[in-house]
């Protein structure tokens, strides 16, 4: 069995063919392989030298097999890869540029985009919110709810981002809050004695917060209820009760006596009776009772006004002088406090004046009371309306800052039929009062709105404005309002603690020189509220949006922006690529089942509420605004320039069009000059004037306007070419010079000898000193804006590989891929 693999891992696909046994191992092998350029020959899994093994010059039997590893090259390396996409719709190794996917943060209400509200995000990081955004910052603290002239205000204390920044648009929901009547802010900014305030302190003023007691919502303060008065049949009796002239009356027992006998001994009652036609009535206290088969005897200490002569039968009506009292309570508030607050609330309107006794006393971590705690207080309220009132009460404890209990008492009894004075206890808070308290290196908006009579508060908030961060300049650490990405870049680098010197700042002002510093395509709108996020992923984040990658380069960290490149940094041929290197082609061919097109998210310019689409698709052959069938998307959470989204929507379609082939290869020390997004020109070592047209090699020699070159050249019948070198530095040496045949006086070309029509400054042979001489790339037929476009890659990926080799990821260079610049 012959096994021939497209590639070392067979990725691409593999052919299996049955001996043909008469004719040699050899002629099999070429009977099913156009090339063996760069293959390597297994016998039995063993590696053979094909040019001296004697296994292939004979006849196969049955029990040979033999595997032929291919190293793909040129077209028949490309068509062995359109084959298997198709086949597959597979790419064998991927090395385009890749978008930056990292999110923006956790679910915060900047980063959702739909139904944002103000929330607590306990536990998870501070807002860290740069460029120009629309914030709903988080709720720091409870809602303070006061009453005052029976309109409730609501107080709420939020934080808007690290650092300091400028505010314009306070918003409750789309409505300025200048329009909401009775409504206010005010923004409490870091200050920092040195440094950047991310360092300072912020400094809040009269700080109220409030914790509520939930088993308290809306409870009824019960009034004050007279006992019901007792009308039975009796009989009257004189007596003595301790010395004293008293009654006795006797009358059948009942529970509706039970008030009444709970006065005994010290409570009074007025008590009528009557016999026939005489009547008698006396105040009197109830000092006892007894009750015996069915009856019961209850003893009044009548005075000298009560009757020395006894009744019998008759009809007896007592009135107790007493009151039902219900008390509310006792509560316990949930924290401790220096202060407690409650709200009633009248919400039938309140005719007449209705007082409730407050008691409160201090509490130990196991509940029970501190002795000489407790206090109270009678609060009146009184009005004259049929509209609903409310209240607010604020107390500080003479006791000082502690835990404690409460209990609400009606005293006072019920109005006319009680329609207009029902009392409701809405809500009871222990509260922290603090004259000034501070917070790291953050802005905070306080915001206080006023609600109708008739509300009972926001069901959501939905406070929310525009923020634009100060942040530091590259060159020093003056701070200004900025959406640029290289000063958030340079500021997020510094306040995570690192000197601004391991920064390439000079490639980020050349970026910002080139554009403009305020330019859309350079724009960073972020709101960062992810602790996960590392300080990398940070920086690519901004780096990104601006469509640069971050990489380390020696000491310091620096950034490749993707665009337009005017020549290449180095050429790569056989002469500076390893020897032992296996080279990697792949092409990535796009088919139905893959990307068509490309949708790409962004945050809504106008709104900055909601997410906003770009849509392109390439199904035709070129980029058409439409929605593709299978797009790939992309995600620019830091976008909210329409300009800046489109860009990079225009940026992807065109790399699906355009950027189809990737390599990798090994290639020697002078590669250590490039970085990634360096643009090369690599020419395939094995595929000599392959589908590229690019031949290459090394000058030799140079005698006036003659050159020698490394390897024979192809003309291919042509009168002329095109050739370009390399100077000293392994660099583009100019634009591409016409060059002519050496022709032999018998008219045979000279193959390693040509003629150029002008001969480039810098153009070099090796010497004692170097080791290579410039090298060129040679091709027919091609224009020379065809040569200067052959052949270029950009170096996604740069892994060292030995003290003098490293791996080189690289992906095609097509200048259309920026044609939407």
């Amino acid at each position: 069995m012959l096994t021939i693999l497209n590639d070392p891992a067979g990725l691409t696909g593999r052919q299996r063919h049955e001996w043909d046994f008469d004719i040699t191992v050899q002629a099999n092998i070429e009977r099913h392989l156009r090339s063996g350029g760069g293959c390597k020959v297994l016998a039995l899994g063993i590696e053979i030298d094909p040019l001296v093994d004697p296994l292939l010059d004979r006849h196969p039997t049955v029990v040979d097999s033999v595997t032929v590893v291919r190293r793909p090259e040129g077209l028949e390396a490309l068509a062995y890869l359109v084959i298997a996409a198709i086949a597959a719709v597979a790419v064998t190794y991927a090395l385009m540029p890749k978008v930056a996917t990292s999110a923006s943060g956790k679910d915060s209400p900047n980063n959702q985009l739909t139904g944002q509200t103000n929330v607590a995000r306990a536990y998870q990081a501070i807002p860290d919110v740069y460029g120009y955004r629309r914030v709903w910052p988080d709720l720091i603290q409870p809602s303070t709810v006061e009453y005052i002239d029976h309109i409730k205000y609501v107080t709420e204390w939020m934080c808007i981002s690290r650092g300091k920044g400028a505010i314009t648009a306070v918003n409750y929901a789309e409505t300025p809050i200048g329009d909401i009547a009775g409504a206010s802010y005010e923004v409490f900014s870091p200050v920092a004695t040195s440094g950047y305030p991310e360092f300072g302190q912020t400094t809040l003023l009269d700080v109220l917060e409030t914790f509520a007691s939930d088993e308290v919502n809306g409870q009824e303060l019960v009034p004050s209820a007279a006992y019901a008065p007792v009308m039975r049949s009796s009989s009257v009796s004189y007596d003595t009760v301790q010395g004293q002239p008293g009654i006795t009356i006797t009358l059948p027992d009942g529970a509706d006596l039970a008030q009444l006998k709970s006065l005994a001994p010290t409570g009074f009652a007025a008590v009528a009776f009557a016999a026939g036609e005489e009547s008698r009535t006396f105040y009197g206290k109830l000092s006892g009772f007894n009750t015996n088969g069915g009856g019961c005897a209850l003893h009044f200490e009548s005075g000298p006004q009560a009757a020395t002569a006894s009744f019998g039968a008759g009809s007896v009506t007592i009135t107790p002088d007493a009151t039902t009292i219900t008390v509310a309570g006792p509560y316990t508030l949930p924290v401790t406090g220096s202060r407690i607050r409650w709200n009633t609330v009248f919400l039938r309107g309140l005719r007449g004046s209705v007082t409730i006794r407050a008691e409160w006393w201090q509490v130990d971590n196991g509940g029970a009371e501190l002795p000489g705690t407790r206090q109270s207080q009678n609060n009146t309220y009184t009005a004259k309306t049929y509209d609903q009132r409310f209240y607010t009460t604020d107390v500080i404890p003479a006791a000082g800052t502690g835990r404690y209990r409460i209990q609400f008492t009606r005293t006072s009894a019920v109005i006319g039929d009680g329609s207009f004075d029902v009392a409701k206890l809405e809500e009871l808070y222990a509260v922290r009062h603090y004259p000034a308290k501070v917070l790291p290196g953050v802005t905070v908006i306080r915001v206080t709105t006023k609600a109708t009579e008739d509300a009972t508060g926001y069901s959501d908030r939905k406070f929310n404005l525009r923020w634009l961060r100060h942040v530091r300049a590259l060159s020093n650490d003056t701070l200004g309002p900025s959406r640029n990405f290289a000063r958030a870049m340079a500021h997020i680098w510094t306040i995570s603690g690192n000197r601004i010197a391991e920064l390439d700042t000079a490639r980020l002002a050349a970026i910002n020189a080139e554009f403009g510093e305020e330019h859309p395509l350079l724009r960073f709108d972020a709101s960062l509220d992810d602790a996960d996020m590392s300080l990398g992923d940070r920086l690519q984040l901004a780096a990104d949006a601006a469509r640069c990658v971050l990489w380390r380069d020696g000491q310091k960290w620096t950034v490749t922006r993707d665009q337009r490149r005017s020549y290449p940094e180095l050429q790569l041929d056989y002469r500076n690529l390893a020897a032992g290197g296996e080279s990697a082609i792949s092409y990535a061919a796009h088919l139905p089942a893959s990307n068509d097109g490309v949708e790409v998210e962004y945050i809504d310019e106008l709104s900055q509420a909601k997410k906003a689409y770009i849509r392109l698709s390439i199904a035709s052959g070129a980029v058409v605004s439409m929605e593709a069938g299978n797009p790939k998307k992309v995600k620019l959470a830091a976008c909210t320039t329409a300009a800046q989204a489109n860009n990079r929507g225009q940026f992807e379609a065109r790399r699906l069009l355009y950027q189809r082939v990737s390599v990798t290869d090994t290639a020697m020390s002078d590669s250590g000059t490039l970085g990634i997004g360096s643009l090369v020109r690599w020419i395939d070592p094995n595929d000599f004037a392959g589908d590229d047209g690019l031949q290459a090699g090394e000058v030799l020699a140079i005698k006036g306007n003659f050159i020698a070159t490394s390897e024979p050249l192809d003309w291919k019948g042509e009168p002329d070419g095109r050739i370009l070198f390399t100077g000293p530095d392994g660099r583009h040496l100019g634009a591409p010079i016409r060059c002519l045949p050496v022709v032999h006086a018998n008219g045979a070309i000279v193959p390693d000898f040509v003629e150029l029509t002008n001969v480039p400054d810098g153009l070099y042979v090796a010497d004692g000193e170097r080791q290579l001489g410039s090298r060129y790339a040679f091709a027919v037929g091609l224009t020379d804006a065809e040569v200067e476009s052959a052949g270029l890659f950009l170096t996604t990926s740069i892994k060292p590989d030995s003290a003098t080799s490293a791996v080189l990821a690289l992906a095609e260079y097509d200048e259309r891929i920026y044609a939407g610049d």
